[in-house]
C-alpha cells in the first residue's frame, strides 16, 4: 500500500506547503469539500484513545501528545485506568515515547487521504457498557484538524471530521477506515503494553473481570 510512498509526499506537498485547509461551509455542494493535504504539515499530534463502560477497571485512559522533532514526531504516553467502587482510586503511567519518521509519515498521508462528506455525526451504538472515545488533533500552522469518534462500529466509523481555523469551524463526517487504519499504524509504539501492567496494578487479587476494552 505504500511503496509509491514518495510519489504520494510529492504530490501533497507541492499543493499543500504552507496553504490552509478550506472549510467549506455545509450548504456547499460536495465538489466544494476541503482537500486534507495540508495535514501532511502537522507539527503537533494529540491524540485520546479511551474507553468507558461497565467493568472494573473502566475508565481506560490512553492519552498521546507528539511534537514533531526533525523527522520524527516525540512526546509522552500516559495511560491511566480507573475502577468502579473506588472512587478516586486509580493507577496509571506517563512514559517517553517516539514515532519513527517513516511512521509518522504513513499516519499523516492515510489521514490526508480521508474522504470527506456533508452531514451530521451519528455515532453508531448498537450495545450497552461500551463506549469508545477517540480523538486524533492535528496542529497545522494557525489551524486545527481533528478526527474524532464515538461509535461501537468496525474502525469506529462513522467519524467526526473538524477543521478550526480563525475562530471558524466546519464539521464533516466520514464513512472511511482510514482514521482507524493511521491509528493503527501508531499502535506498535504507543506503549499498549504499559497498559497490561497497569491494569494488573488496579485490579485486586481475585476481582472478576467484567468486560475488558478492545
Amino acid at each position: 500500500m505504500y511503496k509509491k510512498l514518495p510519489q504520494l509526499l510529492l504530490i501533497f506537498c507541492s499543493s499543500c506547503a504552507h496553504s490552509p485547509i478550506e472549510g467549506a461551509a455545509q450548504s456547499q455542494p460536495l465538489t466544494k469539500l476541503p482537500n486534507l493535504a495540508p495535514v501532511m504539515q502537522a507539527s503537533a499530534i494529540e491524540i485520546h484513545n479511551d474507553w468507558n463502560g461497565y467493568s472494573d477497571i473502566t475508565p481506560v485512559l490512553r492519552h498521546y501528545k507528539f511534537r514533531r522533532h526533525q523527522d520524527k514526531f516525540v512526546g509522552n504516553a500516559h495511560i491511566a485506568i480507573g475502577g468502579y467502587g473506588a472512587a478516586g482510586v486509580h493507577q496509571q503511567q506517563t512514559k517517553k515515547i517516539a514515532i519513527p519518521a517513516a511512521i509518522g509519515t504513513k499516519f499523516l498521508t492515510t489521514l490526508a487521504q480521508t474522504p470527506l462528506r456533508v452531514g451530521s455525526y451519528q455515532p453508531q451504538l448498537d450495545r450497552r457498557d461500551d463506549y469508545p472515545s477517540i480523538k486524533i488533533k492535528l496542529q497545522i500552522d494557525r489551524q486545527q484538524v481533528t478526527f474524532s469518534s464515538q461509535s461501537q462500529a468496525a474502525n469506529y466509523i462513522p467519524w467526526k471530521v473538524t477543521i478550526e481555523r480563525d475562530h471558524r469551524t466546519t464539521e464533516y463526517i466520514s464513512n472511511s477506515p482510514l482514521p482507524a487504519h493511521a491509528l493503527q499504524l501508531l499502535n506498535p509504539y504507543l506503549n499498549l503494553s504499559g497498559i497490561d501492567r497497569v491494569i494488573q496494578r488496579r485490579r485486586l487479587p481475585n476481582a472478576n473481570i467484567i468486560h475488558r476494552p478492545k
